[in-house]
């Protein structure tokens, strides 16, 4: 048998269907076109790993906000250098 190869979009909205709403590997399974093992198994490999896609997502967000306070207090430091120098 082939391995097949899915989308990671996929992979979250059925991890998202069996651990956020409740559905059964099977229900998720059905509603998105896919054998329930293959559920199954990501939702394993889900719960077993330390990072969730929710926290990558809150990871990404606070980096982005990171970097714009870093930039806007680098612009406020060349202006002070420039008054001061």
């Amino acid at each position: 048998m082939r391995m097949r190869f899915y989308p990671d979009e996929l992979k979250d909205e059925a991890i998202r269907l069996v651990v956020k709403h409740r559905f059964t590997a099977g229900e998720a399974a059905l509603q998105l076109g896919l054998r329930s093992e293959v559920v199954r198994v990501w939702v394993r490999r889900f719960r077993s790993s330390k990072t969730r896609p929710n926290d990558v997502d809150q990871l990404r967000a606070c980096v982005q906000k990171l970097a714009i306070e870093r930039d806007t207090l680098a612009g406020i430091a060349a202006r002070l250098l420039e008054k001061t120098g």
